[in-house]
């Protein structure tokens, strides 16, 4: 018995998604394996560990690197939101994006600072490592980026600090520092928007 051409193309359609269904579970499954193999090997190559950031991105974003000849590591800084630069779109930084972004250029490109790492969650959906930044022994650089109004505190996400962080915003939006001086409600990110909105319709 010989099948139909289009039996025959219908079962070699059939074939071709199948393969990519078990390609795309292989995908899911290695992305799964390489995150909870950084999140045993981060703690051990980056947790209070001295570090030089090579390149500030923007205001919530650096780059580092642990020594010569190391790769450079994308590192997302811990519990804070900041306004974006718009590298890859035709759109103009958001509101304090330059300000923040050159804020945490002045205090850490080119120099050493401590990083320390939750006990648990090290990576963040695109694979950037998450800390908090210390450039002394007893500054945490996120925190100060937002008692001095230059991001948000992300409420989205829970983390050691995140009581603290929030409370550090309301005191700056209170007085009136850095971004909060004259953020309009539509400049805020959408998930500060919404939040702000919960908490109005909560009152």
């Amino acid at each position: 018995f010989n099948p139909s051409p289009v039996l025959q193309r219908r079962r070699m359609a059939r074939g071709a998604v199948a393969a990519v269904l078990v390609l795309g579970a292989l995908a899911v499954l290695a992305d799964h394996l390489e995150l909870l193999r950084h999140r045993g090997n981060d703690h051990e190559i980056f947790d209070q560990q001295q570090v030089l950031v090579v390149r500030v991105v923007d205001g919530d974003t650096v780059r580092i690197r642990r020594g010569l000849g190391d790769e450079e590591v994308p590192v997302r800084l811990l519990g804070i939101d900041a306004a974006e630069m718009n590298y890859t779109t035709d759109a103009p930084p958001e509101h304090f994006a330059r300000e923040a972004t050159e804020y945490l250029r002045e205090r850490v490109e080119g120099r050493q600072v401590t990083l320390k790492l939750e006990p648990l969650e090290t990576r963040d959906r695109y694979n950037r490592l998450l800390a908090y930044l210390y450039p002394t022994d007893s500054e945490n650089l996120n925190l100060t980026l937002v008692q001095s109004g230059y991001v948000y505190a992300d409420r989205r996400h829970r983390h050691t600090f995140r009581a603290q962080f929030e409370q550090a915003e309301n005191e700056a939006r209170r007085k009136g520092r850095g971004l909060w001086k004259d953020v309009k409600p539509e400049q805020m990110p959408e998930w500060r928007r919404r939040w702000a909105e919960r908490q109005e319709a909560g009152n």
